[in-house]
């Protein structure tokens, strides 16, 4: 039996199957990762239960040799008790029994017998005040968790007063509190009495904005990152999302939003806005490796307030063993909406790829427009002239591109990117009357969405989208406006940007259509490694007649490392399979 692997390319299969060499790729990765580890399973529970009792029982790390096992089965056996407790059993009971999985992996079951609950005997619940008949506190009211003769739940019970608060509190009641929150417990009659009186208090307004610190920016650029104005609702939720906006900035050490109520003239609270400036001027480098491109190296240098007016300057060098480029862009805020602001960029890109060559330079200036948090409008004319090799064509062309993107992203942490999504949609033509070498008008379309199925399971999809019309023969329009499939972020069973109609010569030369789309399962086998299975279909290609889906499996290893995911991934083409059979997917450190 073999499974030889050849760092960085391609695999060369042996005697051994593909489903165990990937899984014995999968596995052998993720066991250097992982330490020794005591995991705790939870039985004769309904798996409701189940699954919150699992969540006061997180895997504890053990070093090697395996030594603290009493200890953390005994911190176990305490958290166990009170999130029983906590939902409503004092009177389980247990008993434990241990495993050695091997390899300093242990499991200890527990088996519980629950016993007779605690039980809501009498509820009074209720609100007083002048945001007594808001309409979102009416609903929760409506909708408090608990009922007479239920188990009590104090896990709920706490969760809704919390919920209740947050919406007094968003709709400027802050001063909300409970005039009473009592639970009564009988453990020996089983029984719990509940008393729960909210009082919200007056409502509140912002009022006046004052921002000390930070004075080389101007006030209005600083304003634009606050998620209010005077005379809105006084919010709690608004502040923290300010600060994080100015956190997120990459101009300012330190930020701090402060307000105090017992400052308020009549209904109206002041804001201070505490700022310390970061050097405007930053310099960057990086290094990776992509199984696409090869290793690479970036230079970066920024300035983030340029003539003191906030205008940002990037100018950035990446070199890849496959691709050079040469960049800058320069933007300036305009407006009071945060990325409102005038773009102008340049760009010189030279390509050696196997599935052509490419030498473009390009120049282009507009508007962006801010559609709301992380959402922008982006309206550009650009000016392109590229000289490019494909499929033994050799020629020459020069474009000037109207385009319209839409960009929209909702990753709560993009160096951990698990859950939430990305979209960017783009439009853009071009007509021999203004000067360009071919009339042609071109869409595509990127978007990942990933969601956390439980605290071990990620389920995630992507998909890319591309249609170009044009008037002649694909030979006029440079590579990177046609439409490839095969790579890292396409098709990973494939090689990079190696899918796609043939030109007379028997290469690939790039389509008219793109259709690919893929799904994938991450189960984290720690904090920050998970393995993940993969599935991709899809191809670029010409016309409808000729579209065949190629599809692709596999199986990888991420780790969501400080500076962003690695990835490793063995992937086996499904349709028209290839040599080798496998490819390894790897990608580290920044990569293009």
């Amino acid at each position: 039996m073999a499974c030889l692997l050849r760092w960085g390319g391609d695999v060369v299969m042996g005697r051994m199957g593909l489903g165990a060499c990937l899984g014995l790729g999968a596995l052998l990765w993720a066991a250097g990762a992982m330490a020794g580890e005591l995991r705790f399973v939870v039985q004769g529970v309904a798996p409701d239960l189940a699954a919150k009792l699992d969540k006061a029982l997180p895997v504890t790390p053990l070093p090697h040799p395996p030594a603290g096992i009493e200890d953390a089965r005994m911190a176990a056996g305490l958290r166990l008790k009170e999130a029983l407790e906590a939902y409503g059993y004092y009177a389980a009971q247990w008993t434990a029994r241990q495993r050695d999985d091997g390899h300093g992996q242990y499991t200890v079951t527990f088996d519980l017998h629950l016993g007779q609950p605690i039980r809501v005997q009498a509820l009074t619940v209720g609100a007083e005040g002048p945001g007594a008949q808001l309409a979102a506190l009416r609903r929760l009211l409506g909708h408090f968790p608990l009922h007479q003769g239920d188990v009590l739940d104090q896990v709920a019970y706490e969760d809704w007063k919390g919920k209740a608060l947050a919406v007094l509190q968003a709709g400027g009641y802050a001063r909300a509190d409970y005039r009473r929150h009592e639970i009564l417990i009988d453990r020996e009659a089983f029984w719990a009495q509940i008393y729960l009186l909210l009082n919200t208090g007056p409502r509140y307004r912002f009022g006046t904005v004052r921002f000390v610190g930070a004075e080389d920016y101007p006030r209005w650029f600083v304003a634009r990152y606050l998620t209010f104005h005077p005379g809105d609702w006084y919010s709690p939720a608004q502040m923290a999302l300010a600060q994080m906006n100015l956190r997120n900035a990459n101009r300012f050490s330190e930020v701090l939003v402060t307000s105090d109520v017992g400052k308020a003239q009549g209904d109206a609270i002041p804001v201070e806005v505490h700022l310390q400036s970061l050097p405007a001027q930053h310099l960057k480098l990086g290094a990776g490796y992509s199984t696409d491109l090869g290793p690479n190296l970036a230079f970066t240098y920024e300035n983030y307030n340029v003539f003191h007016r906030a205008q940002h300057l990037q100018v950035s060098i990446l070199a890849a063993q496959r691709s050079r480029d040469i960049g800058a862009a320069y933007t300036w805020p305009v407006g009071t909406q945060l990325g409102s602001q005038y773009v102008a960029k340049v760009l010189y890109q030279n390509q050696q790829l196997v599935a052509y060559r490419n030498n473009v330079f390009d120049i282009g200036g507009g508007r962006q427009w801010s559609l709301g948090t992380n959402r922008t409008l982006e309206a550009l004319l650009s000016f392109q002239q590229s000289a490019y090799n494909v499929g033994g064509v050799a020629a020459n062309a020069r474009f000037i591109l109207p385009s319209l993107q839409y960009s929209a992203q909702q990753f709560a942490n993009l160096l951990r990117p698990i859950n939430g999504y990305s979209l960017t949609a783009k439009m853009e033509g071009a007509s021999k009357v203004w000067g360009s070498s071919a009339n042609l008008f071109r869409l595509s379309a990127d978007g990942v969405w990933r969601t956390r199925l439980s605290r071990d399971w990620v389920l995630g999809t992507h998909a890319k989208l591309g249609a170009l019309w044009l008037a002649g023969s694909i030979n006029a329009v440079p590579p990177d406006l046609r439409f490839f499939a095969g790579g890292q972020n396409s098709l990973p069973g494939y090689a990079y940007l190696s899918q796609g109609p043939l030109a007379s010569d028997g290469t690939v030369q790039g389509g008219r259509y793109l259709l690919v789309g893929g799904v994938d399962l991450q189960r984290f086998v720690s904090k920050d490694w998970a393995v993940v299975a993969f599935y991709d279909a899809g191809n670029a290609f010409d016309s409808v007649a000729q579209f065949r889906a190629l599809q692709d499996v596999g199986l990888g290893v991420r780790w969501y490392s400080p500076f962003g995911p690695i990835r490793l991934d063995l992937a086996h083409p499904l349709i028209a399979p290839q040599t080798p059979a496998v490819r390894v997917v790897f990608s580290v450190g920044f990569t293009l």
